[in-house]
């Protein structure tokens, strides 16, 4: 985890500093959120320069970032039971990174630039899903062997 952390600094003052040796005079946004148990984070930045840090705690958490920018930077943190992140990034530059601890994580990075980098960590306990049909009775399926050696099943929706 350290060296996913190293690598967003790195990338987030890679993009500071591209923007900010430019002739041009740029505009920026920076935003760092901190929700404990909060509600769903929905962030919308449009700036030459796009910089945001999300970083929550609690049972189910939920973070919608996106950036139409020049250079635009996205960190999530997200630590509950029930992780979602979501980040849009356009622009020339663009670098995201997701890192999420719970027991169901879902991300979504979607990039349009020249220069383009995303990362997504997630740890936490698999669960699994129930199955949809009913396992059936053993005894009911008599198998067919096939020419090919495979093994078919008489009733094929059991199988």
């Amino acid at each position: 985890m350290k060296r996913h952390l190293g690598g967003a600094c790195a990338a987030t003052l890679a993009l500071y500093l591209a923007g900010a040796l430019s002739a041009q005079a740029q505009t920026a946004d920076i935003k760092t959120i901190v929700s404990v148990g909060g509600p769903p984070v929905v962030l919308n930045q449009n700036s030459q320069l796009n910089m945001a840090g999300v970083f929550m705690i609690g049972g189910t958490t939920s973070a919608t970032v996106t950036q139409n920018g020049t250079n635009n930077a996205t960190g999530v943190l997200q630590f509950g039971g029930t992780n979602s992140a979501s980040i849009g990034q356009a622009g020339v530059n663009n670098f995201a990174y997701v890192g999420q601890a719970g027991q169901s994580a879902t991300s979504l990075i979607s990039q349009l630039g020249a220069m383009n980098a995303g990362t997504v960590a997630q740890f936490g306990k698999s669960t699994p899903r129930p199955s949809s049909r009913p396992v059936p009775d053993a005894r009911a399926i008599s198998p067919v062997s096939t020419t090919n050696g495979e093994a078919r099943c008489e009733v094929a929706d059991r199988c």
